[in-house]
């Protein structure tokens, strides 16, 4: 690198002394060489350093690439990590959906379910108790029909019968006993 920047320094001087008129050709040729001894100076003594900065900035610059070369991969693998994520998060949430939505159409037939059992148990409860108060109704009826019977027998008996006819059926009967039993 250093030899090729001095070459190049050389043709500059060459095509300045070309180019310049002879009484400033010697000033300028002077001054060439003062620029070739400082360049090769700096060379000399500067090269190693000057090549080893451009060797680590070189090396640096190689390293950057790599770290952004891996900063793109592992950024691209974060992405498809994040959207793996998202997916399978928008599929939990569609799951939970859907479970919720079952579990509540369960609890939904379930409570239905329990509804239904209560009206039947109420239904038959009331029939129930329907059928003991019709037996009351009925029990308090034949009680009632029966002392208005006995009742009105008794009125009858009372108005039709008297001693004559008493002992007519008094006798009546007893034949009737001993006709039965012998």
């Amino acid at each position: 690198m250093i030899k090729k920047s001095l070459i190049f320094s050389l043709f500059v001087v060459a095509f300045a002394f070309a180019g310049e008129e002879a009484s400033h050709s010697s000033e300028l040729f002077w001054e060439t060489v003062n620029t070739i001894i400082l360049l090769g100076i700096i060379a000399f003594f500067g090269g190693k350093y000057i090549k080893k900065a451009l060797n680590d900035r070189r090396e640096a610059v190689i390293s950057m690439v790599e770290e952004a070369k891996k900063a793109r991969e592992d950024s691209i693998k974060a992405i498809k990590e994040a959207e793996e994520k998202l997916k399978e998060a928008q599929y939990k949430l569609e799951e939970g959906k859907r479970i919720a939505q079952e579990r509540a159409k369960m609890e939904r037939e379930h409570a239905i379910a329990q509804a239904n059992e209560i009206a039947e148990r109420i239904k038959k409860q009331a029939k129930e108790t329907i059928n003991i108060e019709i037996k009351k109704a009925e029990s308090y009826l034949k009680k009632y029909a029966t002392e208005k019977a006995i009742e009105i027998a008794n009125k009858i008996i009372a108005e039709n019968m008297n001693d004559n006819l008493n002992k007519a059926v008094v006798k009546n009967s007893i034949k009737k006993l001993k006709e039965g039993g012998a």
